[in-house]
């Protein structure tokens, strides 16, 4: 396990959710009532970085072609795909573990 430093467990607490280089890698993360969550930033569609959360649906969408991921697993459960009749689950994005470790939140990469 690698875990790297991004952003203050505060911070994170305030704003939910944010986009945060690791090393040569887009990371999303947020904080949902407690629970960390990390997975790619970037969209398998048009690379564009993700960053509109739904709370209560545990969900994440890219802002440009409004393609949606599910937070936990990464998998793309909206449309647009990269090809029509690509399967969803080549699509997703991949998701890591996160943790606070004394007020920072890391994510294993």
């Amino acid at each position: 396990m690698v875990w790297k430093r991004t952003i203050s467990a505060k911070a994170l607490e305030k704003a939910k959710s944010a986009a945060v280089k690791v090393d040569d890698k887009v990371i999303f993360i947020a904080n949902i009532n407690g629970t960390l969550y990390a997975m790619d930033a970037v969209c398998t569609h048009a690379r564009c970085i993700l960053g509109k959360l739904d709370e209560e649906k545990l969900t994440v969408r890219c802002y440009c072609h409004l393609a949606l991921f599910d937070l936990k697993t990464g998998q793309m459960l909206e449309p647009p795909y990269v090809a029509p009749d690509a399967p969803k689950e080549k699509l997703g994005l991949k998701t890591y573990q996160i943790r606070d470790n004394n007020g920072w939140i890391e994510v294993d990469v």
